[in-house]
């Protein structure tokens, strides 16, 4: 278990008594800041001038600050798993360095067991002892009652946490909570109101994406509604606790989907292009990956990826074919109900442009009503792979001949250096994720 002093007490109210004002000897000339720099006190220091607190407790006040040491940020840092102060977000920052301050000059000797709430807006619980003076368990430690101009510094040995803050420590949560790089991935937990969910249920795996990937993938937290939100955050999600070293070909996810894995020589993907780039970071009873996209789970099968392509000026000649073999078809020849069946299937789906050119190989055929049925079926059919195979597996499907068998029977020949198949076929996009399959689009149609 990780070591932090986050006891969450509650006692009697504490009644605080102010320093005798005329006492002159605890004149200062120095404000808390300049008295906090003084003594050493260089991460904290560093802290409020992250967040931008400096002129706060510059201000008239008066403050009593509990302060925590360097070796006290230090043993926050390493229990949250962040290596420095800056890798914090502001937000989270502003509340823990809040959760210090409490308005009034309290004197040690002026101190009596109970609350005292803080700046922040929560509760701080002291205790008075033959031992001592303690802060939540946190010890007083000297150099005590340092008085500033506006307040009055004691020095104590943990950092203190507000309860709203501690819930994430030692959580499946916790390396993305405490790092700045994933705010967004937070925000849109706390707008999907899946934070309870995550922190209570144990031996969690989140793929978690950063911020970057939020922007990459164009998903913008504030104008995306909380549904859609919980359905993408829990599509990250595995209910089991799964190592890199143990990462299986696909996993059901949280919201019911699946996510499928690529693990090859240049990287470990998931979803064709979803790049794993750092891994095995275990908090709590759970563990975290770090991915460079957001995952988009898919809602469509084949053909409906299609259609709705085609709605769009993309494969509405390929969304003709397959319907014409539903229209005037047998049940058999159907692939309309065969590509929107369980699968998986990878097709290679040629554009407008390419139905177009095979159009005009022939002068019998001006549309694809003239190309008789049984050939478009052969046709389309061989442009089927048994199996959900991403541009990143294609390696791994290759037979000696980098061939891949098709549904029509004969074989596709790849080359993988220049992304062609059978030598004149340009894929030229990849990895369109479906329900039962992939779809990679290609230049030209492929004959058998």
């Amino acid at each position: 278990m990780k070591n932090l002093a986050f006891l969450i007490l509650f006692m009697s109210p504490l009644f605080l008594t102010s320093c005798d004002d005329d006492d002159d000897s605890n004149e200062s000339t120095q404000d808390i800041i300049a008295l906090a720099q003084a003594n050493g006190f260089t991460s904290l220091a560093a802290a409020l001038t992250q967040v931008d607190l400096v002129s706060t407790l510059q201000g008239d006040g008066p403050f009593t600050v509990f302060a925590p040491t360097d070796a006290a940020f230090a043993d926050l840092l390493s229990a949250v798993g962040q290596t420095s102060i800056a890798d914090v977000p502001d937000d989270v920052l502003t509340k823990i360095l809040l959760y210090h301050v409490v308005s009034g000059e309290v004197a040690s000797s002026a101190v009596t067991t109970g609350n005292a709430t803080t700046v922040e807006g929560s509760d701080i619980a002291l205790d008075v002892s033959a031992n001592g003076i303690t802060v939540n368990g946190a010890n007083v430690v000297d150099p005590f009652d340092a008085v500033a101009s506006n307040g009055i510094i004691h020095t104590i040995d943990a950092v203190l946490v507000p309860a709203s803050i501690a819930q994430f420590v030692n959580t499946v949560l916790e390396p993305a909570y405490f790092n700045k790089n994933f705010s967004t991935l937070i925000e849109a937990a706390v707008k999907a109101d899946a934070v309870n969910t995550l922190l209570n249920t144990p031996n969690l795996t989140i793929f978690a994406p950063t911020n970057d990937a939020f922007t990459a993938s164009g998903v913008v937290v504030a104008d995306t509604g909380a549904e859609a939100l919980l359905d993408v955050l829990t599509y990250h999600v595995i209910t089991s606790k799964v190592m890199s070293s143990g990462i299986p070909a696909s996993a059901a996810t949280l919201n019911g989907g699946s996510i499928y894995f690529s693990l090859v020589t240049s990287g470990n993907f998931i979803n064709g292009d979803v790049e794993i780039t750092n891994v095995d970071i275990e908090s709590g009873s759970g563990v975290v990956h770090v991915i460079d996209k957001v995952l988009l789970p898919a809602d469509e099968t084949i053909v409906g990826k299609a259609v709705s392509l085609s709605e769009n000026g993309e494969f509405t000649s390929l969304v003709a074919a397959l319907t014409r073999t539903a229209d005037e078809g047998t049940a058999d020849q159907n692939l309309i109900t065969v590509l929107s069946g369980t699968g998986p299937f990878t097709v290679f789906a040629p554009t407008d442009a390419a139905f177009t050119a095979l159009l005009e190989s022939n002068s019998e055929w001006s549309t694809l009503a003239d190309i008789p049925l049984v050939t478009l079926i052969d046709v389309l059919k061989y442009h089927v792979v048994s199996g959900r195979v991403y541009d990143k597996d294609l390696a791994g499907a290759l037979d000696a001949n980098n061939g891949v068998a098709t549904v029509e029977g004969s074989s596709l020949t790849f080359n993988l250096t220049d992304l062609t198949i059978n030598s004149t076929v340009n894929i030229t996009g990849v990895n369109t994720n479906t329900t039962n399959g992939v779809i990679h689009v290609i230049d030209a149609v492929l004959v058998p």
